[in-house]
């Protein structure tokens, strides 16, 4: 009995996999109406991501992973035929629970993911006296600290046994950042941000 039991162990020990891999892509589709213009909207302007992820694959279907993303993501403001940005950069990091809909053992492996964590926003350009559209918001050289939520999809192909090629798509909603993009007076922006997110990356398991 206790072999079995010794055994039993150090199998199930056996099948922990972890993963550690680095990601790049962009983000996109990031912007809120403002409330008393509709030809108006303001969020992030498109921009390169990289990052890098940590997994732990303990079961056949369900695994967990920590990630971290960095963008050059610059505020802008857009209607009325004209846009205005500003330097800036988001920090994302996020858990996210991964759900396999076929075993491990499959080649070509898709899966869904769910999370949160939080998202930083840093507006990092040189504030001016006058941009256009100011009447509608406010570009500033702030940083701002947002609770996420991250719901994606993806799919690995291993290439040997210890490298994985993977692929996904996520959406990062947090409510909008509006010490970064300030609302004139009187004026407000939508509550909710959706930033759309396609990465690739390279990992290697352990």
């Amino acid at each position: 009995m206790k072999v079995l039991l010794a055994f039993t162990l150090l199998t199930a020990a056996s099948a922990q996999q972890f993963e550690i891999g680095a990601l790049a892509g962009g983000g996109f589709l990031s912007s809120a109406p403002e409330s008393h213009a509709a030809s108006v909207s303001a969020g992030l302007a498109p921009g390169p991501t990289a990052g890098f992820i940590f997994a732990q694959n303990r079961y056949a279907r369900w695994s967990g992973e920590i990630r971290y993303l960095f963008e050059e993501r610059d505020p802008r403001i857009t209607g009325a035929g004209t846009s205005t940005s500003f330097s800036g950069q988001t920090h994302a990091v996020h858990y996210d629970l991964i759900f396999k809909p076929r075993a491990r053992s499959t080649r070509v492996q898709s899966y869904f993911s769910a999370g949160g964590g939080l998202k930083v926003f840093r507006g990092t350009g040189s504030e001016a006296a006058y941009r256009p559209l100011m009447q509608y918001a406010y570009l500033t050289r702030a940083t701002e600290w947002k609770p996420m939520v991250a719901l994606g999809a993806g799919i690995k192909f291993p290439l040997t046994p210890h490298w994985i090629l993977r692929a996904d798509f996520q959406a990062h909603v947090t409510p909008f950042p509006s010490r970064v993009i300030t609302p004139a007076p009187g004026l407000s922006m939508a509550r909710w941000l959706v930033d759309l997110v396609p990465t690739v990356g390279l990992s290697w398991v352990f």
